[in-house]
């Protein structure tokens, strides 16, 4: 039979950076906390109390630090960038409904 002399390979030296973990996690909680408090808010006719604009500036500052750690993991070395897109997209997405919501406000 044919054997190959090492059958050991390592293809490549790539790891998880643990700030893009951070970043998904950061980011999903963020967007968790936002869908509650929309849906809290479609429930209650709009009259809602303060704490769900305290709860929206927290997801703002969770999603803002997540975008961070994301954009710090791209120039990291020999790390996955897979988790870095996928945190700095939800936190995009997070952002942008934010703006939204405080357009909205500002208008009305």
């Amino acid at each position: 039979m044919f054997k190959l002399p090492n059958a050991n390979y390592k293809f490549t030296d790539k790891k998880v950076s643990p700030l893009s973990v951070m970043s998904i996690v950061l980011s999903f909680i963020s967007f968790v906390a936002l869908l509650v408090s929309l849906i809290m808010s479609f429930k209650l006719a709009g009259q809602i109390e303060g704490r769900v604009g305290i709860t929206a500036i927290l997801c703002l500052v969770f999603s803002l630090t997540s975008a961070t750690l994301s954009i710090r993991t791209y120039f990291q070395k020999n790390v996955y960038h897979i988790f870095s897109h996928i945190g700095l997209g939800i936190a995009a997405v997070n952002l942008i409904y934010l703006m939204y919501v405080y357009g909205l406000g500002m208008i009305g």
